[in-house]
């Protein structure tokens, strides 16, 4: 592996060091305030500024809205992901919008302005009121991390992807020390997930399973787009960390997502589709199954037994909204309606149920015309490069999954955002001369202009 940088070289063995920092944080070694340091160091040294504000968008604003609260600090994490963004974007910030950008703009905010009229018609409960708040702040941070993402190619997703793995790791700390519970040794897969239940039940301030879980699955899918084929240490190691805590996350969402991610990018990492590498990627797939059965992993015995009486389990049951779409099949019951977490109702765990229980038929019939008018341009392209050399493809699968897992329309919006921004970007790709200008702009001191004087000028004159 070619190193450009000292930082190249020292981003590189952190990755090495990432399973030894798992193994410490298991065992109560490590604690929370070495794996924040080494965040905010890996931060601040090892990202450039394009860098560091799409970290600010999707992994601070998640860290200060997830641990915030459970500290004891209300912070709006929005809030002051996008002051950072303001401060380490001042010059190019304005780039990111321009007319190369008014058709993706447009189809993300008709889709927001569907779900923006049936909250206006339909919301009755404070909690359509939050959603819809929610789905606000996660279209403004959003667009501007994907917009980074798909404009400047000085982005690489070696450095990138670090913090996403620290904050899985952070997440797997946080529950270790504050639970209670200890996991029984290094592959306990199951301790995580049942830490987070019984936090829920003592009203101990949780986080998200699915989260951590998520946090790890950016991160492979932002390293792999980058990928030819598997060829080093770096790749492999990286790899096996990010699946290491897919698997104590205990998200089984995200654990098939990883293996479908390895499917799609054995399929399109070369450009061309083939048969024999469809069979053959199927075969891995299937291959990774069997190995983790082998392991006897918890959640995914308790998923294969559970089987037909998938319906039974009260996170996912889906003999209810079915019921809710049979009597308001038209119109729904309402944006923001269906799940009320007060009363604990439960919540299909699918993006297309939410939409057809709180919008109905005619509204879900409108989110799916925008979308097919998306799908039939001739920019829609599957193995669409970022400017980085990124597959988007890859970058979108972990939003896709994500909507699968909460099944909440008001946090996916973002599966809609990158939806079209990664696979109909029609950015600024700035060339080497503009890079080097803006860098120039950024570090050459301000010039004060001072007008001439009056005897000045006129003696100017008269010569």
């Amino acid at each position: 592996m070619v190193y450009d940088t000292v930082w190249d070289k020292i981003n590189a063995y952190l990755v090495f060091l990432m399973p030894v920092l798992i193994i410490g944080v298991l065992l109560n070694v490590i604690k929370i305030p070495i794996i924040a340091m080494l965040i905010f160091f890996s931060f601040i040294f090892l990202c450039n500024n394009h860098e560091k504000s799409v970290v600010c968008a999707l992994v601070f604003c998640k860290m200060i809205g997830t641990f915030g609260p459970a500290l004891g600090i209300h912070l709006p994490g929005t809030v002051v992901a996008f002051f950072l963004i303001l401060v380490f974007m001042r010059k190019e910030l304005l780039l990111l919008f321009n007319k190369h950008t008014t058709k993706p703009l447009v189809f993300i905010f008709t889709i927001f302005f569907i779900f923006m009229v049936y909250y206006l018609l339909t919301g009755e409960t404070k909690n359509s009121a939050s959603k819809f708040s929610v789905m606000t702040i996660s279209l403004v941070v959003d667009v501007v991390a994907f917009l980074i993402l798909v404009t400047f190619s000085d982005i690489r997703m070696n450095r990138l992807t670090i913090p996403f793995l620290l904050f899985a790791m952070l997440q797997l700390g946080y529950v270790e020390s504050f639970s209670g519970h200890r996991p029984s040794g290094i592959l306990d897969f199951s301790f995580f997930r049942s830490a987070c239940t019984e936090m829920m039940r003592k009203n101990i301030p949780v986080l998200s399973y699915h989260n951590m879980g998520i946090s790890a699955f950016i991160a492979a899918a932002f390293m792999i787009s980058q990928r030819k084929k598997i060829n080093s240490y770096f790749d492999v190691v990286f790899l096996f960390t990010s699946f290491w805590l897919i698997l104590l996350s205990g998200a089984r969402q995200t654990i098939f997502g990883f293996i479908f991610l390895i499917f799609v990018w054995m399929v399109f990492r070369t450009g061309r589709f083939k048969l024999s590498t469809v069979f053959l990627a199927s075969g891995v797939m299937i291959g990774i199954y069997l190995c983790l059965k082998l392991l006897d992993v918890p959640i995914l015995q308790e998923s294969s037994a559970r089987g037909a009486h998938m319906g039974s389990d009260l996170n996912r049951n889906y003999d209810y909204p079915l019921m809710v779409i049979s009597y308001h099949f038209l119109d729904g019951i309402g944006f923001g309606n269906y799940h009320n977490p007060h009363t604990q109702e439960i919540y299909p765990h699918n993006i297309i149920l939410e939409i057809l229980c709180e919008m109905g038929f005619v509204g879900f019939l409108f989110v799916v015309t925008v979308v097919v008018f998306f799908i039939r341009s001739h920019h829609f392209l599957l193995r669409n490069e970022l400017p980085s050399g990124g597959i988007c493809l890859l970058l979108w699968i972990p939003y896709l999954v994500r909507s699968m897992i909460s099944g909440d329309v008001s946090e996916n919006i973002s599966l809609f955002i990158s939806m079209f921004l990664l696979f109909y970007y029609r950015g600024i790709v700035l060339t080497s001369k503009q890079m080097e200008r803006l860098r120039r702009l950024r570090h050459s001191p301000k010039i004060v202009y001072q007008r001439p004087l009056k005897e000045e000028t006129s003696s100017a004159t008269n010569e």
